[in-house]
């Protein structure tokens, strides 16, 4: 009755998405309002079956419903309630389901809330969130059903995986299933794929109405300031995915770091680096008048982005530890890809030689906000294209192989990335600290230079600290200075709209809290680009001084690293509630000579029966790190091989680790600023600013 229920709610929602698409077409076409108004309550109504849909497969997963081959494949009796709620997203089909549940979410909120002032869109909207969600249950209905079952006939040797019972077939009820992935029972792993997932799915809506500005013609600023606030909680759900991501690597992978240019890590990087460039240029448009073209070029690629990204990762065409197997979406979704590409070119290209894109004004001087807003445009446009490269450039040479118009495959590993994307952080990080000192229209070199006086020096007796205690590092020295910097422009601005409340009476803690309730846009843009520089602080520190060293030791006996001492004390093994087998080294950790803590690094081993060989074998072994943490860094220890009481550690002296996760949270916080409704009245909040004032910040301005 479970299964039964999935089925006939998933295809309902299919029937009610086509017939959405259909009616929303054939009303704007018509001019029959009544029928685009039945397109809306059918697009509306995907929201509820499909609710309904995601529901009875958790209660499936709750009751170990095994006669499910999703149940049976990512459960079993051992599993904790907690990762059954959690393995719907833990595998192909599950996932798939969920993130059509989240599309006609997301569609459902945009309805009701944009029915009334974007009125003229609504029929093109329906269309762009419909055809969306509509091709991934097209993968759910008939390619990757998550209800299909296992059935038995008199014929088979083993059961027959089939949504509906084959002739003669009786449901086959297996006692136990094969459970989750080991690599995701982390609360990173629980908490990344849904934060991506919102990521992604939030990116469609302003993509729907960047498609339905172009069809309909309606492009001025009103589209823009209908999705900034969309795309503005998709970018952030898909900052805390990365994070999340990088948590769940640091701590589960054990290879000492967070970020490995892995190609599905790239693939989520993607679509964030066009939807920042994106934040920040909705603004010109929406100060100006200005760069309506690029505006739709970033959210058209944006939303391209995010299809490659579930297409790199659900397609088995590059190869990750985050990825699902390879299986039967890779060409469809490919294919969804491609005319989704070529209808978002021809409607760009069509509007643009029409000169609908016009801008209402030409750029007045080189120095100008607007001039640095486009050059941001450009940076992360030019950062997305060579990531892109490195992240496909193996895919992409070996089908040029294969049609015989190369010779040889590219493959660009991990050491691709840093050169080529150090020159466009290093600019991206200079604009942030220029473009808040800048004024609209135009500026004198003189101004600008008056304006950066105090955060250059502030940011160069930085530097001169660090030299005089030892830095040497010249990549790293560069690189906190542009940090620095950045950060010192952003709180000298925050700080002179304090002082000039404060000269007017206000004490300093109210001015700040008054500066910020009457413009959470614009100073919440300021918190998220404190949080990149505290973050981009973390990053420097945990990669250009990262210490690593290898030994092996016996009981008594000690490693030293840095400022560090690990004395490895005994080894012993456990088994957890779960099943899994744990080899833990017990080590005490000296700084100094002092004793400051205790770490148990480990080995897990998870095994499952195997039929033919009718024994336990090991299917996932795991390396967990022990950590000793303190806010200027991680000692961290992995076990890496055993011989009896002989034990091989990796060890590792990550400076500012937690600068990352920090900065993190702020960029989260901040964002949370910029989305909550500013008190100053809406005509005040879209006029020019005056020269000279603040400019708008990432994500919130």
């Amino acid at each position: 009755m479970i299964a039964e229920l999935g089925i006939v709610t998933t295809g309902l929602a299919f029937a009610a998405a086509l017939y959405a698409i259909v009616a929303a077409l054939a009303g704007a076409r018509m001019h029959r309002d009544e029928w685009v108004t039945s397109a809306r309550n059918a697009a509306l109504l995907t929201f509820p079956l499909l609710t309904v849909a995601a529901g009875a497969l958790i209660y499936a997963l709750l009751n170990h419903h095994y006669e499910i081959a999703y149940v049976w494949q990512t459960t079993d009796n051992a599993t904790p309630s907690f990762y059954l709620y959690t393995a719907l997203w833990g595998s192909q089909a599950g996932s798939l389901l969920f993130w059509s549940w989240l599309m006609s979410a997301f569609t459902f909120a945009a309805l009701l809330l944009n029915w009334q002032s974007e009125r003229r869109l609504m029929p093109f909207v329906i269309v762009a969130t419909m055809a969306t969600l509509g091709f991934f249950l097209i993968l759910n209905v008939f390619i990757e059903n998550p209800f299909a079952r296992y059935w038995v006939t008199a014929t088979s040797s083993s059961p027959v995986k089939a949504v509906f019972a084959p002739a003669g077939a009786e449901l086959f009820y297996p006692t136990d299933g094969t459970g989750l992935n080991p690599l995701l029972r982390h609360i990173g792993m629980v908490i990344h794929p849904p934060m991506l997932y919102l990521g992604y799915v939030g990116f469609v809506i302003p993509f729907a109405f960047a498609f339905a500005a172009l069809a309909t013609g309606q492009l001025g600023s009103s589209w823009i300031r209908a999705t900034r606030s969309w795309a503005l909680v998709a970018w952030m759900f898909l900052s805390v995915g990365l994070l999340l991501g990088g948590r769940w690597a640091y701590d589960v992978l054990g290879w000492g770091g967070y970020w490995g240019w892995d190609p599905v890590e790239n693939a989520a990087l993607l679509p964030w680096l066009t939807g920042t460039a994106f934040l920040h240029s909705a603004v010109v448009q929406e100060k100006r008048g200005m760069l309506k073209f690029w505006n739709m070029l970033l959210i058209l690629i944006t939303f391209l982005l995010v299809i490659l990204g579930t297409f790199a990762t659900r397609s088995g065409v590059v190869s990750s530890v985050h990825s699902f197997a390879e299986s039967n979406v890779g060409r469809p979704m490919f294919t969804f890809l491609g005319l989704s590409a070529l209808t978002s070119v021809i409607l760009l290209a069509w509007r643009q030689q029409r000169g609908d894109l016009r801008g209402a004004d030409e750029l007045d001087s080189l120095l100008s906000r607007e001039s640095f807003f486009l050059l941001n445009n450009w940076l992360f446009l030019g950062l997305t294209i060579v990531v892109l490269w490195g992240t496909w450039a193996e895919a992409i040479t070996t089908i040029a192989v294969d049609l015989g118009l190369r010779d040889t495959i590219i493959n660009l590993g991990p050491d691709y990335f840093p050169p080529v994307v150090r020159p466009f952080l290093i600019g991206i990080y200079v604009l942030m600290g220029i473009a808040p000192l800048a004024a609209w229209r135009r500026t004198t070199a003189e101004k600008l230079g008056r304006a950066v006086a105090i955060p250059l020096l502030l940011s160069l007796l930085i530097i001169v600290a660090l030299v005089f205690t030892g830095t040497d590092n010249v990549m790293a020295l560069l690189g906190y200075f542009l940090v620095a910097f950045a950060g010192f422009a952003t709180v000298t601005e925050i700080w002179k709209g304090v002082a000039a409340r404060h000269r007017r009476g206000e004490g300093v803690f109210p001015a700040f809290a008054n500066l910020v309730g009457r413009d959470r846009h614009r100073y919440g843009g300021y918190f998220i680009h404190i949080g990149m520089v505290i973050l981009g602080l973390g990053v420097i520190g945990s990669t250009s001084f990262q210490q690593i060293t290898q030994q092996t030791v016996e009981p008594g006996q000690q490693i030293q690293l840095g400022d560090y001492t690990l004395q490895y004390n005994a080894l012993y093994n456990a088994q957890a509630d779960d099943g899994r087998q744990m080899t833990i080294a017990r080590a005490t950790v000296y700084k100094d000579g002092e004793l400051v803590g205790h770490i148990r690094p480990r080995r897990d081993v998870f095994y499952s029966w195997d039929a033919g060989q009718q024994r336990m074998v090991a299917t996932t072994n795991m390396s967990i790190p022990g950590a000793y943490s303190t806010p200027g860094g991680d000692f961290y220890a992995i076990i890496t091989f055993w011989e009896g009481n002989r034990v091989t550690f990796r060890v590792y002296l990550n400076p500012l680790i937690d600068f990352v996760w920090f900065g993190g949270v702020i960029l989260v916080l901040g964002t949370f600023v910029a989305l909550w409704p500013s008190r100053r009245p809406a005509m005040m909040a879209q006029r020019a600013a005056p020269a000279g004032a603040s400019a708008p910040a990432a994500g919130g301005d």
